[in-house]
């Protein structure tokens, strides 16, 4: 009668064993996800910001190149710059 109680006890003892282990891995794996999620968001947070840097340049000379245009067509026609302030008024 003390062969399968020691059995069971055995048992028992491993599963507690294998349950300790699993909570240890638990705790290392959601460290090391963390870590990697703040790695990976610093990273698109990176690529953003260089997005918004190359889009920022393009503004600005598409600003450039515009305030020229104007320039041009208000020094050849001022008629037609008033029809095109107009024309961007109506939209």
């Amino acid at each position: 009668m003390n062969k399968p109680l020691s059995d069971k006890e055995t048992l028992i003892s491993m599963l507690t064993e294998i349950y300790d282990q699993l909570e240890e891995l638990e705790v290392v794996l959601e460290a090391s996800f963390s870590d990697l999620r703040k790695s990976l968001n610093k990273d698109e947070q990176a690529k953003l910001n260089a997005s918004k840097q190359k889009l920022l340049g393009l503004e600005q000379c598409i600003d450039k190149v515009s305030a020229f245009s104007n320039l041009d067509i208000a020094a050849t026609n001022p008629n037609q710059m008033l029809r095109a302030l107009k024309l961007e008024l109506g939209f």
